[in-house]
């Protein structure tokens, strides 16, 4: 949240559980110079990643090449200036450069969310910086190839052309950060993911540790339905440790700050990114703000409501507070 922004707050609905509230944000707000816009190419990918947030909507599955085309003029219209390209896996689109070359003729940046894999193709990532690309989120679970190609969904092959694309990505200069979603496959593997990650890249890629959320179609596997914050708590206090001492550059996503156990800890979510609009995704034609998505998301603790961290702390999703209740959130209290 903006440090301007008031916080008001309104009582779940009937199917949650007691003792909630969910923070109000507007559902829509201005777009300015500085906004950028999420715009899903559809939910295609080829990686199988068994815990995948994507809804699994087959209307949603591929845009076709003219609708996008069309979506990218009314986020034009609308007056982006930047927008976050992501799937799905936006860059198997058969259109990709066709639309990325019309969001270029509209003077438009983009950043993208991907697995990384295509821009390990000769010239791939060289092209995209020509065309505009920025900054780049890529999704690496784990360092050890079977751990990685299990989480995927994929073969080992599909590891390494990531790391390959980061590789590319790198070398063309652009801005890049590592997301790495817990699950209970790679929690024990954590330290060494960030160490070796940093020995590979240095300082010269940030990493994204991810609370995995369980409201798509991946949200039975057996990898995160069950998952708590009381199974990573260690693993995650062990990680920020680790990150000072190496000079690493961590962040987290989908953590209440009492679980980090820092008041002024900041909440990387899509908004905290960069994302402050949301195009929605089954019309086009709407944009949302990402503030307001997230909060409709996610809930807080009655206790909560003293917390000083308030304004930050992103809460839990609600739909781990309806299974799991939120006794495990410890409001930062005025001394």
């Amino acid at each position: 949240m903006q440090e301007n922004e008031t916080v008001t707050t309104r009582r779940t609905p009937p199917d949650a559980p007691g003792r909630l509230f969910k923070k109000q944000l507007p559902e829509e707000t201005p777009v300015t110079p500085d906004s950028a816009a999420l715009f899903r190419f559809g939910e295609q990918c080829n990686n199988h990643c068994p815990m995948c947030s994507n809804t699994g909507d087959a209307s949603l599955f591929f845009h076709q090449t003219g609708e996008l085309l069309r979506r990218a003029e009314f986020l034009h219209r609308c007056g982006f200036r930047r927008v976050v390209v992501t799937g799905g896996e936006a860059t198997i689109h058969p259109g990709f450069w066709t639309i990325i070359a019309r969001l270029a003729s509209y003077g438009m940046v983009w950043d993208v969310n991907t697995h990384g894999r295509t821009f390990s193709k000769d010239g791939f990532a060289r092209r995209a910086v020509e065309s505009g690309l920025q900054r780049a989120i890529v999704s690496l679970h784990s360092h050890d190839p079977a751990t990685s190609a299990a989480i995927f969904g994929a073969n080992e092959e599909a590891h390494n052309e990531t790391v390959a694309g980061i590789d590319c990505l790198l070398a063309a200069g652009v801005e890049t950060m590592l997301n790495c979603v817990l699950t209970r496959l790679n929690l024990a593997q954590l330290e060494d993911y960030l160490r070796v990650g940093w020995l590979r890249f240095g300082d010269t890629v940030g990493f994204k540790f991810v609370f995995p959320s369980t409201i798509g179609k991946g949200g039975g596997w057996s990898g995160v339905a069950s998952l708590r914050y009381a199974d990573v708590r260690a693993s995650v206090q062990r990680l920020r440790l680790l990150a000072a001492q190496l000079g690493a550059r961590i962040f987290f996503e989908g953590f209440p700050n009492c679980i980090l156990q820092d008041p002024a800890a900041i909440n990387l979510g899509r908004s905290a990114f960069g994302e402050t609009h949301y195009l929605d995704d089954p019309t086009g034609d709407r944009v949302y703000s990402s503030r307001h998505i997230e909060a409709e998301l996610a809930a807080c603790g009655d206790d909560c409501r003293r917390c000083l961290a308030l304004r930050r702390c992103p809460g839990v999703a609600l739909e781990y507070a309806k299974q799991h209740g939120v006794d495990e959130l410890i409001p930062f209290l005025p001394r």
